[in-house]
């Protein structure tokens, strides 16, 4: 048990820079809208983050706090009745992280980049920038939320920012009746996290301080959320 709790704090470093994996992976596809007859085509993922799978933190709960015991200092009392456990903090680790559901949100934060024109390319010629943050349902203390963020997003903050080049070329095909536009946009994907909590406590003899001894409560919450990721699409006019 112990080596799993050093594990768990040993954790708690990196998640203060986190890595995040930022991939593009197309996926083609057209159709038009029945009711408006727009043509919607080139659908294509361009970053979402990764989790970190160890992540932890560490929560010092109030409540707890409050709770411990007055160390004891009477020789009256036997020596055993003389050892006290004082909460220290708690330790919050990633018992799973899952994706639990495949079909993505509706678009959002829709931006404008550029327009093409037929048979022509065309690049984007001032900065584009879209953001999104971590959507958690419920409420959590902030060692839970800062977890789950960790988890699922990879960063402390639980946002995602995607920065599109102007040096990215966008084309349009002789078969678009005029130009094709182009748009970024965000989507979510549902989530499932689950909580283990830890419990560190200072163990005394009296005012002597003995030993670190840690209380594994399990997992004990079960956090949904919405992982935002960057996509990008056009419209063909």
């Amino acid at each position: 048990m112990k080596k799993l709790v050093s594990a768990l704090l040993a954790a708690v470093a990196p998640a203060v820079s986190p890595v995040t994996t930022a991939y593009a992976a197309v996926t083609e596809s057209e159709y038009t809208d029945a009711v408006s007859g727009i043509r919607f085509s080139t659908f294509s993922i361009l970053s979402e983050h990764r989790g970190i799978t160890d992540a932890a933190v560490q929560y010092t709960d109030p409540q707890f706090k409050q709770k411990s015991p007055i160390l004891q200092s009477k020789l009256s009392l036997p020596p055993v009745e003389q050892i006290s456990e004082i909460y220290d903090h708690s330790v919050y680790s990633d018992a799973g992280t899952s994706i639990t559901g495949m079909e993505p949100s509706p678009r959002e934060n829709d931006i404008f980049l550029v327009s093409t024109a037929r048979g022509s390319s065309n690049t984007i010629t001032e900065p584009k920038q879209i953001s999104a943050s971590l959507q958690i349902s419920g409420v959590h203390n902030s060692g839970i939320a800062s977890l789950v963020k960790l988890a699922v997003i990879g960063t402390a903050s639980g946002e995602l920012i995607y920065v599109w080049p102007n040096s990215k070329v966008y084309t349009a095909p002789e078969t678009v009746p005029f130009h094709r536009d182009y748009y970024g946009a965000v989507q979510y994907v549902p989530y499932s996290t689950q909580v283990r909590q830890t419990d560190i406590y200072k163990q005394y003899y009296k005012s002597i301080y003995i030993r670190e001894v840690q209380h594994d409560r399990g997992i004990v919450e079960t956090v949904s959320s919405k992982a935002p990721k960057t996509i990008e699409y056009s419209i063909d006019f």
